[in-house]
């Protein structure tokens, strides 16, 4: 016992000495070798700090990823050709301190604002004009979301897969109108065999704390867009980067779905699914 003990002392003995050494030799390089010099120039001139999230109460708007050269990984691409490639630079990826990958506790409102991306949403509680939507989607060959209740889901598989196909995404908008938690995770369940994707998101047209709570215990987060069943003249005016559109398909007028989609996209907005829009 004594012995194994002393062995896995030496052992990690070993390791340690290994790392103290491997960043001794990193340090020394990067103060002295032309390749590092070079690697910690471009860092310098090139690395991308994230952007944090606009948070105001109990709402966000989203931040932004950063970019940093990884030093230590781009020097060890190099250094069998001793020379500096910019092709062989490594970038990690910087989160914001804020991230939503850390929390689920806000009301996100709205994609970041930095990015001319926007998205249509579409809930689903009825099979009024279900149909006709789906043909306007398959003609236009746009990206929409949509959020369906679950009650209706299960008794509508088969237009789920129809949804599915037109590489639409579709989310989680409750059971029978409201977030259940006996019924939450079946409805997540049977969008994630449709679709072979997360069901991540809860929608709030109107802010619900419990509502918010209940899915943020399953790693969903919230959102409560800020353009809802918009006329063409309010959308034009409300209309930014980031934007979420939600629409009720019972009541949409599908004469205006190409002049809504015209809208947007005239004034160089591309449309996108959630999962692109809310993604740091």
């Amino acid at each position: 016992m004594l012995k194994s003990a002393s062995k896995l002392l030496g052992l990690f003995l070993l390791l340690l000495l290994s790392f103290i050494y491997t960043d001794k030799v990193f340090s020394e390089a990067r103060n002295s070798d032309p390749v590092m010099k070079s690697v910690m120039s471009y860092k310098k001139e090139n690395d991308v700090r994230p952007v944090e999230p606009k948070i105001k109460d109990d709402e966000m708007i989203l931040g932004l990823s950063g970019l940093e050269v990884n030093a230590r990984a781009s020097y060890k691409n190099m250094k069998q050709d001793d020379k500096f490639s910019e092709d062989k630079i490594v970038y990690d990826t910087k989160l914001p301190e804020n991230s939503i990958s850390k929390n689920y506790d806000y009301y996100i409102t709205q994609g970041n604002d930095s990015k001319e991306l926007v998205s249509i949403i579409f809930r689903i509680t009825s099979d009024d004009y279900v149909d006709k939507l789906l043909s306007l989607v398959a003609q236009t060959n746009v990206s929409v979301n949509f959020f369906v209740d679950g009650s209706w889901l299960e008794e509508n598989v088969e237009r789920a897969f129809s949804m599915n196909n037109l590489d639409a995404e579709i989310y989680n908008l409750g059971y029978d109108g409201a977030y259940d938690k006996s019924m939450i995770s079946v409805t997540n369940n049977l969008i994630e065999s449709i679709t072979l994707k997360d069901s991540n998101l809860c929608l709030n047209v109107e802010k619900n704390d419990d509502d918010k709570e209940l899915c943020a215990k399953r790693k969903m987060h919230t959102i409560t867009p800020n353009i809802i069943n918009p006329s063409i003249s309010e959308l034009k005016k409300k209309l930014n980067k980031g934007e979420m559109i939600v629409f009720d398909a019972s009541e949409f007028d599908y004469n205006n779905f190409k002049l809504m989609v015209n809208t947007i996209t005239s004034r160089g907005y591309e449309i996108v699914g959630l999962s692109d829009l809310i993604k740091e």
